[in-house]
């Protein structure tokens, strides 16, 4: 009996061997299909395609892409979608795969065995890197000078931003489960992109930390920037602070801007629309006079 086993075992292992090997094939002696196109298998890498890449050369993007929190969701529409499988992508045998973080430290070597080209730009940690990383992915699928005139139009509708005139107001980040947006993170600096101040220098609020209620009653902020309550699929426990009385009656009593959660995807990749988006609002609510036709 055990030799029997062992024999079966033996086998699945063989058969499960030379289907992988067959995945790991050259790209080329895959089959002679027609030509591939560029494959993005993660949410963020699904951004940078659908931003510059022809809609013609997309052979598919992430399940995600076409989420309300995507920003290019519309774009995304109708395209086919992968779930980022290493299997599934190796049968697709696309010209490129670009991806963020799926895949995981064994990509980049399972890519190149079977002969697909990937790539994985690195992390934005500021506006300017984000501008860098939509000329490396231009440049990397052979549409620099789109990306290079992308980052054209964010920079002059920055320096609009930059020239407009600062509030005195202060802002303070929140989301359901309490937490906020402390100096270094991008949406701290998104809300001073957008002309006014944060609570976080002076209630010593660093990183992404939980919102500190106390001093919020101490000194409470001029208004707020709110994300991510009308997403579904957000859960919030009930021991949340996002869910404190004090959270409450501060959004409750307090101008609150509620901006859509896809102009905070991808470490602020879309920071200039979200300034944007959020200083359009804070005229709506009156905390700054009307701009005209500036924005």
């Amino acid at each position: 009996m055990r030799k029997t086993r062992h024999s079966v075992f033996s086998s699945i292992r063989q058969i499960s061997a030379g289907l992988t090997a067959l995945c790991l094939l050259p790209f080329g002696a895959l089959s002679a299909a027609d030509e591939p196109g560029l494959v993005s298998i993660d949410f963020c890498a699904d951004q940078y395609l659908l931003a510059l890449a022809d809609r013609s050369e997309i052979q598919a993007v992430s399940f995600e892409a076409a989420s309300p929190r995507s920003y290019y969701s519309a774009r995304a529409k109708g395209l086919p979608t992968v779930t980022g499988s290493f299997e599934e992508i190796l049968l697709m045998r696309p010209k490129m795969v670009l991806r963020t973080w799926r895949g995981g430290p064994r990509a980049q070597g399972i890519f190149e065995r079977a002969g697909i080209a990937s790539f994985q730009p690195p992390f934005a940690y500021s506006l300017e890197s984000n501008f860098e990383t939509f000329l490396a992915v231009g440049t990397k699928i052979g549409h620099a000078v789109k990306a290079e005139a992308l980052i054209a139009d964010q920079k002059a509708r920055l320096a609009t931003l930059k020239g407009r005139p600062k509030s005195s107001l202060k802002g303070v980040y929140m989301t359901p489960s309490g937490f906020t947006a402390g100096t270094g993170t991008f949406v701290d600096g998104i809300i001073k992109v957008a002309g006014f101040d944060t609570v976080a220098e002076d209630a010593d609020i660093r990183s992404w930390a939980p919102l500190p209620l106390e001093k919020m009653v101490l000194s409470p902020p001029d208004f707020i920037v709110a994300s991510f309550f009308g997403d579904a699929d957000v859960l919030v426990s009930y021991w949340s602070s996002g869910r404190h009385g004090v959270a409450e009656r501060m959004m409750a009593g307090l101008p609150t801007i509620h901006i859509p959660s896809h102009y905070l995807s991808c470490s602020g990749a879309f920071t200039v629309d979200a300034a944007e988006y959020i200083r359009a609002e804070a005229v709506k609510l009156g905390l700054i006079e009307s701009e005209g036709n500036a924005e």
